[in-house]
């Protein structure tokens, strides 16, 4: 028997009171029909839950946002890891996280991630609740809420969501492409031995703007395996540019190819390293964010460190 599709739903709440009801109730109603429950929040969050459930909190998995969501992509490995440990029971998971924390570039990946979930997780066993917080959010964070779930959570009754975009639309709308700006660092690749001397490049710059050495080194990774894949699946020239945006210090890979380009490439684990899409996994669990994009000029991928 094919399991259930998949439900993806918000919660707004304006306080904590109303979020502990909300979610314990969606929780207690999943373990109440033998479902995993998996919660992925913040500490006061998961507090909250925990006091709501009682006894029952023993029955769920609990995983603080800045684990899960470190960096923001890494949200999905947790849950496809959590539902892996039992195949064919059902998942009921809370996936929320501080989302004022976050860049503007982060904001923009977090909106493509939310999108996502209702393609790529469309036909799992999972039933996942994403509460957002209307009692301090402002406007365009509460806004992703409202376009990327198709129903809202009210007590215990779910109500269409008339304000829901069609997914796939939404990701091709947020594939749109940003140039490099004047002034960039820009560097030629159309070799092996040019991707080697774009990491070192990585490193100096990386350095130079104070980052981390464990920073740099992941970035470096990420650039590595982008342009690796631009060598071997785009076309020429290949260029590394590199800039601040803001919060951000931009690693930007472009080449000629001008193929179809599909929006969810690279936002699941491939099942083996040297899939296509691996390069592009890999990024997205090295970096802040990661902007996929093409145009007239070919394609861009756009690599994100907060600074």
């Amino acid at each position: 028997m094919s399991p259930s599709p998949a439900t993806h739903t918000s919660l707004f709440y304006d306080d904590a009171q109303q979020y502990a009801a909300g979610a314990g109730a969606f929780l207690r109603e999943g373990l109440g029909k033998g479902h995993r429950g998996l919660v992925m929040a913040p500490p006061r969050r998961v507090d909250a839950l925990r006091a709501v459930l009682g006894r029952d909190a023993d029955e769920v998995t609990f995983v603080e946002d800045t684990v899960a969501y470190a960096p923001q992509w890494n949200a999905y490995r947790v849950l496809i890891d959590f539902a892996a440990d039992a195949p064919g029971v059902r998942s009921s998971v809370i996936a929320e996280q501080t989302l004022v924390e976050r860049t503007p570039a982060e904001v923009l990946d977090y909106r493509r991630l939310e999108a996502a979930v209702n393609v790529v997780f469309a036909e799992h066993d999972v039933d996942l609740l994403c509460p957002y917080d209307a009692g301090s959010l402002p406007p365009h964070l509460l806004e992703i809420g409202w376009r990327t779930h198709g129903a809202v959570r009210a007590g215990h009754d779910l109500e269409p969501n008339a304000t829901f975009d069609d997914p796939r639309d939404l990701l091709a709308d947020l594939a749109r492409v940003v140039p490099p700006p004047r002034g960039a660092t820009t560097l030629d690749c159309a070799s092996r031995a040019d991707v080697a001397a774009a990491r070192r490049l990585v490193h100096a710059r990386g350095t130079a703007s104070g980052l981390d050495s464990t920073v740099v080194d992941d970035v470096a990774l990420a650039v590595t395996e982008v342009l690796t894949n631009a060598l071997l699946h785009g076309a020429p020239p290949v260029r590394l540019h590199m800039y601040d945006e803001g919060a951000t210090w931009v690693c930007h890979v472009h080449d000629r190819g001008r193929g179809p380009l599909d929006p969810l490439t690279g936002v699941l684990p491939p099942a083996e390293p040297s899939d296509h899409g691996y390069g592009l996994w890999l990024a997205r669990q090295l970096c802040t964010a990661v902007d996929v994009g093409n145009d007239r000029t070919g394609t861009h991928v756009r690599l994100h460190t907060r600074r």
